[in-house]
């Protein structure tokens, strides 16, 4: 039993594969953008944190790729191309953004710096290539070092060294404001060029093409992005530029020369991974990791699906108190003294509860709608099929102290929720595992991880994900209010779903243009941070709504708010009533609610209930 929940555990906690560098062949599996990446044009690999921007990058590292080939004979025969990886990091590139430097000498500085990193990941595959075998007899470095300012460099491990020596020197040049001794400093792309015309006349690459990942692009100011943008559209065989950043990530299309852009598909191509077949690649991923965990004798199913079972409407209804409503229909159907009592018996309380419902919707009688569902059954099947799932959140009403008042489960909720985040995906479905261990298994049986662990696990992963979106970004505080607030709204639109379109999760804006673009500034912040989500509007509204966005929270956070995770209607929120949120929380949630009763204090969910002196008016 320990070794196995040890087994699973360490097949599915570690949500970034980077970090299991000796498992990262035998769990890395391929997204179905990857031979758009590997093509030979540069492109852009767009997502947010934990879509697998940067386990893709580094799987065409030149080791990386090498162990995937060992163990995929058609993908060593195809295999044209060794990859390098940098990241951004953002501590030292803003070093070179000191305005006490001009803005000539500061371009200058960087684009050496980024020559520098460029040519200690070349020197890194070439030592590999070395173990590898290869001979580095031909291996003339007299124009990589030259190229690069340097002196006396005898073999590619003096390089290195030379590399490494020169990146400090230069750090603390840029970094004291260029009082201390100036580097020489090598031209842009330059040295680059010139240290892979070295590996091709030593035939080190084999005809392959060299790919420069550089990871992260959204941590370069507007500046370093210009100086990085000529590289790309200059860039020429064998060099390929392979960038990742979030969306939103590339703040300018500018090069250092004025009027010169980089444009798609002239210079670039652009791969936005939320498009590309997210949710077929994520249960790959599962699968087979669950292949892995049976290989080391844990007993799980084959297939996600089975291991991560979807709960019935009729079982989901019954457990949230239909039996308890359709009793309540019953006895008004019996004060009404209707002749169809012996028909409503028939119905299942996981159908005739809804009368109620609807009752309450539409202010008929109990008995007239029987009547009209005893007529016209596929009208009611149809109401059913329309309002059945928002209904299931009207149920919890009344319900004080229930710890599951709405069942999230199933593999298409799970991806629904990740919404392109394999990450997400990941820790939803170990934290569910954890709590289903927690309960009791008998490893002579499969473990299953069962609605309710799954549930409560949604739970857990949204509230840890909204206790860190404060650290984020300088606005993050901004964007959690925004967060609590609309979560909260729309609670209480899925608790009372009565007299509106049911299941609305996602808002447009209207007010005023500067209120609009003010708040808009927080919102794409936020996106940037999956705090939320902005698609295209797909319908008119009005003429006052100034902006084409249509915002909703990431469904990461939809089971810690208890509404849907269905993509489907949308409200229509005013820009001032967000904004207002800084400083009078309570009003602004009333005007965003309209003439939505919120529930009381003792009816709100416990991790709600934590956030009372916010909704209430504290700040």
């Amino acid at each position: 039993m320990t070794n196995a929940r040890q087994v699973v555990s360490n097949l599915f906690a570690d949500y970034r594969a980077e970090w299991l560098q000796p498992e990262f062949a035998s769990l890395f599996i391929p997204p179905p953008y990857l031979p758009k990446l590997e093509n030979h044009r540069p492109c852009f690999l767009v997502g947010g944190r934990g879509t697998g921007k940067t386990t893709s990058l580094r799987s065409l590292r030149f080791d990386a790729a090498h162990a995937r080939a060992t163990s995929d004979n058609s993908f060593r025969e195809n295999l044209n191309y060794f990859g390098i990886y940098i990241r951004i990091n953002k501590n030292r590139v803003r070093a070179f953004d000191m305005h006490e430097l001009d803005t000539g000498l500061r371009r200058r500085a960087f684009s050496h710096y980024f020559n520098v990193l460029v040519g200690m990941e070349l020197c890194q595959l070439t030592l590999w290539l070395e173990s590898e075998r290869k001979s580095l007899a031909r291996l003339d470095l007299r124009s990589v070092s030259q190229a690069y300012g340097l002196d006396n460099v005898s073999s590619i491990r003096d390089l290195l060294s030379n590399f490494k020596r020169g990146l400090t020197d230069l750090e603390l040049f840029v970094n004291n404001g260029g009082r201390t001794q100036q580097p020489i400093l090598s031209v842009a792309d330059a040295p680059i060029r010139a240290f892979a015309n070295a590996l091709i006349d030593a035939d080190l690459l084999e005809d392959r093409l060299l790919f420069c990942c550089i990871d992260e692009y959204e941590n370069l100011s507007i500046e370093q992005q210009s100086v990085l943008n000529a590289y790309i559209k200059h860039s020429e065989p064998p060099i390929s530029y392979k960038i990742g950043m979030r969306r939103g990530g590339l703040y300018t299309r500018k090069t250092i020369s004025e009027g010169d852009q980089i444009a798609t598909p002239d210079d670039f191509s652009e791969i936005d991974i939320a498009q590309e077949g997210f949710d077929l690649f994520a249960e790959e991923v599962a699968d087979h990791r669950l292949a892995r965990a049976r290989e080391q004798g844990v007993n799980v199913p084959e297939k996600s699906i089975y291991f991560l079972p979807e709960m019935s409407f009729e079982e989901e209804a019954k457990l949230l108190g239909c039996e308890r409503i359709a009793e309540k229909v019953r006895d008004q159907l019996e004060i009404e003294k209707s002749s169809l009592i012996e028909w409503f018996d028939m119905l299942a309380p996981s159908k005739s509860y809804f009368l109620q419902y609807w009752h309450e919707s539409s202010g008929e009688s109990i008995s007239s709608l029987v009547n009209s569902w005893h007529k016209d059954s596929s009208m009611w099947d149809s109401r059913l099929g329309n309002y059945g799932y928002a209904s299931l959140f009207w149920l919890s009403n009344g319900r004080k102290g229930a710890r599951i008042r709405k069942y999230y489960s199933g593999m298409s909720t799970i991806l629904a929720m990740a919404s392109g985040n394999i990450r997400f995906f990941l820790e939803l479905i170990d934290e569910a595992i954890q709590i289903q261990l927690a309960t009791g298994w008998d490893p002579s049986k499969p473990l299953i991880v069962l609605p309710k662990a799954q549930t409560e696990a949604a739970k857990l992963v949204g509230k840890r994900r909204l206790g860190q979106l404060e650290g984020l970004s300088e606005r993050g505080v901004e964007i959690k209010r925004l967060v609590l607030a609309i979560g909260k709204v729309f609670f209480e639109f899925a608790r009372d779903p009565i007299g509106r379109a049911p299941e609305k999760n996602s808002f447009i804006l209207t007010g005023s243009p500067a209120s609009i673009n003010k708040i808009s500034n927080i919102l794409i912040e936020g996106v940037a941070h999956l705090a939320f989500e902005v698609t295209a509007k797909t319908k008119a509204t009005s003429a006052a709504e100034m902006r084409d966005d249509e915002y909703r929270i990431h469904p990461i956070y939809c089971a810690f708010f208890e509404y849907s995770h269905r993509k489907k209607r949308r409200v229509t929120f005013q820009a001032e009533s967000l904004l207002k949120l800084s400083s009078q929380p309570a009003a602004a949630i009333l005007e965003m609610m309209s003439d939505t009763k919120q529930v009381s204090k003792s009816e709100l969910p416990e991790q709600l209930a934590m956030f009372t002196d916010f909704y209430e008016g504290g700040a």
